[in-house]
């Protein structure tokens, strides 16, 4: 039996929680049998009808993830594999499993705290050390680890995200609207997508952003554009809500400049809205040819691509059908079974 780290279960869920979540979801779908070891602060979001849970310790910090975790499976699984799927895994536990999503804290410190970047600095390379298996989510990140925290190839395996399968929604007559979605923090380059679309002269579109502005990574300098007209803030907003806004709008654009993959990029396409993107190596493989890509360090390539894709209607059309065949690459049932094999021939 396959025991799982349950740490991101205290966690909203963004990108990493979304991915450690679903795979969870899946494993049990396709009949893997596991159990997750979660802390005592998990949060409501989580619908955990199916999925054995073990709660054991306090509440999901460092403390209870490097201390309370390895004790608990020393003495209730000692041997068995911890998967863990949101980040680190405990070092005083040698039969691990950790996945690394990127290495963002090295590249693009900036975005976090110094004592944020100085724990992952320190701790992911003896993680990755102490690891029989690592797990990515894309190519170019598989890269990234390689190259940065020399990891050989061997060792690791990319398991791509996915989004879950939903039916395509109907469209609603609304206003025109491009659509960002992501948390705030400085690396998702938010703020040059802003000063694109402010300056525009007359906009008939609008500017639609789902993320916390309560983020402790955010950029405070955003709060300013809540006052300019046509950009909206909306917030941290529910899975059934964000698949609407997907499917009416006009375009979904992201102008990061830095990801391990992109879940969004994926959502978008199922619900048949067109992507457009920043030039990185990342969205290439995500995206392939089903997206129309921008110079994310260039507002005014910004400016020139968002008003293309508000313009040009056979475009759009195009992205759309590419964007369907593209996210049928990417299934969570996929990546579950390539980690179930992982974890078989170990």
């Amino acid at each position: 039996m396959i025991v799982i780290n349950g740490r991101f279960l205290s966690q909203r869920i963004t990108g990493i929680q979304r991915f450690a979540y679903e795979i969870c979801c899946a494993l049990q779908q396709i009949g893997v049998a596991f159990t997750i070891l979660a802390p005592a602060d998990i949060r409501e979001e989580y619908d955990l009808t199916g999925l054995s849970v073990d709660v054991i310790g306090g509440k999901g910090s460092h403390l209870w993830e490097q201390v309370t975790l390895p004790r608990y499976m020393k003495s209730h699984h000692n041997g068995q594999i911890l998967l863990s799927l949101s980040g680190l895994s405990p070092l005083l536990y040698k039969h691990t499993i950790l996945t690394i999503h990127d290495v963002s804290y090295l590249l693009k410190p900036r975005a976090y705290s110094r004592l944020y970047c100085l724990y992952y600095r320190l701790m992911t390379p003896l993680a990755a050390k102490r690891a029989r298996k690592i797990l990515t989510v894309s190519e170019f990140s598989k890269g990234e680890i390689m190259h940065y925290l020399g990891v050989e190839e061997h060792k690791i395996a990319v398991v791509y995200n996915a989004v879950r399968p939903a039916p395509l929604l109907p469209r609603e007559k609304a206003d025109r609207y491009l659509l960002a979605v992501g948390s705030l923090m400085p690396r998702k380059n938010i703020k040059r997508l802003l000063d694109a679309y402010a300056a525009l002269d007359h906009p008939d579109f609008d500017l639609y952003v789902v993320g916390g502005l309560q983020s402790s990574f955010a950029d405070a300098h955003l709060q300013a554009y809540a006052r300019t007209r046509g950009i909206c803030f909306l917030g941290y907003v529910q899975r059934d809500e964000l698949m609407q806004l997907y499917r009416n709008a006009t375009a979904y654009i992201n102008p990061s400049l830095y990801e391990g993959f992109g879940i969004p990029l994926v959502e978008a396409m199922t619900q048949e809205c067109a992507v457009v993107v920043s030039d990185i190596p990342v969205f290439h493989e995500v995206c392939d040819k089903a997206a129309l890509y921008f110079n994310p360090l260039d507002v005014q390539n910004i400016q020139a691509k968002m008003i293309r894709i508000m313009q040009d209607e056979p475009l759009r059309r195009q992205l759309v059908k590419a964007g369907t065949q593209q996210a049928a690459r990417f299934s969570w049932e996929q990546s579950a079974k390539a980690i179930e094999k992982i974890i078989n021939e170990l």
